[in-house]
């Protein structure tokens, strides 16, 4: 059994990047052994919502148990080279497992986060995932801004229901798949495993994402953000439902 290690990466929608590649790995190799960045600890429910893709034996914190030979390392330092509409992240997964490693097998586009039908809410409401603060998770990168969704007003009018992260990532996701209406969120990890999961979902920015690390928010929403899925970027100040 091959073990794949994923140290360093720390963030949700940067880490979940990895699965398209883990996804077409697998199906040539068989399931493997999957150690993540501890820091990932504080998404309750990771573990969970990896085994349930099927692509796993085991799911564990790096740190937390000895591994053993052959094992392999994926990192999100490829290149773009080859992309066919995926997330960019995605394909520079793939890319440096191809180019470090020389392993023979398919990216796979199809790949959809699976979770289980096991909460619903109100078929009227509009599910909303917004930025979490500092005060839910210490490290969050606070040059952008939390609760951007809520403190903007702008669906104040609508019948809403504000996912609580504190309930976990599969009793979470199971809500977004199963609610009937376009998944509203902003730049933060649960709206790229909606966009994984092939959900209706908008994008919502502000001007703190107007330039973001040296581009524009078009430049980062390429980067996190399938291109033939079913997501849509969209200022906030003109959403409407």
């Amino acid at each position: 059994m091959i073990t794949v290690l994923s140290p360093r990466i720390h963030n949700l929608g940067d880490f979940s990047h990895c699965l398209p590649t883990l996804s077409g790995f697998v199906k040539k190799y068989g399931k493997v052994s999957f150690g993540i960045c501890p820091r990932l600890k504080r998404f309750k429910g990771i573990e969970d919502m990896l085994m349930y893709q099927g692509l796993f034996t085991d799911v564990w914190f790096y740190g937390d148990k000895d591994f053993s030979l052959p094992y392999m390392a994926i990192d999100d330092s490829g290149s773009d080279e080859g992309n066919t509409g995926e997330s960019l992240v995605s394909r520079r997964f793939y890319n440096f497992t191809k180019s470090h490693y020389g392993v023979d097998f398919e990216f796979d586009p199809d790949f959809t986060l699976q979770v289980p039908n096991i909460i619903t809410c109100s078929d009227t409401a509009h599910v909303v995932g917004d930025r979490w603060s500092p005060s839910d998770a210490p490290d969050v990168d606070d040059r952008r801004k939390s609760n951007l969704i809520k403190a903007s007003g702008v669906i104040d009018n609508l019948d809403t229901y504000y996912l609580d992260y504190a309930d976990g990532l599969v009793y979470n996701l199971s809500i977004i798949k199963q609610n009937p209406n376009p998944f509203i969120t902003t730049f933060t990890g649960i709206g790229i495993l909606a966009d994984l999961m092939k959900k209706e979902t908008y994008v919502l920015w502000d001007e703190d994402m107007r330039f973001w690390n040296g581009g524009t928010v078009e430049d980062d929403y390429r980067l996190h953000y399938w291109t033939n899925r079913n997501s849509k970027l969209m200022y906030i100040r003109d959403f409407k439902v």
